[in-house]
């Protein structure tokens, strides 16, 4: 293990792990909203159709760093809101570049 990888979490690998999983099976979707938010038309159409989006992490840190991957994987470039958040997260860049030098 590197230095660049040392400080990154079980967790936060595990989230690197969904997020290039997502972008494979999803091409990097919103995540599904929780049903309680939907309305019921939305709901009832849920029902009938399904939703195969991605569901959101609980963890807001976990979740950004799958936001992140998703979009490196997919070729997008992240933005600058989802830099600054992961950064307000503890998320420093040489983890960020630890993250994308594992997606290659």
């Amino acid at each position: 293990m590197t230095m660049t990888t040392a400080h990154l979490s079980r967790e936060d690998w595990l989230a690197v792990k969904i997020g290039a999983e997502d972008a494979a099976r999803h091409g990097c979707r919103q995540p599904a909203a929780p049903r309680e938010e939907l309305g019921w038309f939305a709901r009832a159409m849920l029902w009938l159709v399904g939703d195969d989006r991605p569901r959101a992490l609980a963890n807001p840190r976990l979740e950004a760093v799958r936001r992140f991957t998703c979009a490196t994987r997919a070729g997008y470039r992240p933005s600058v809101a989802l830099i600054s958040e992961l950064h307000g997260f503890g998320v420093m860049p040489n983890h960020l570049a630890a993250i994308a030098e594992f997606l290659v």
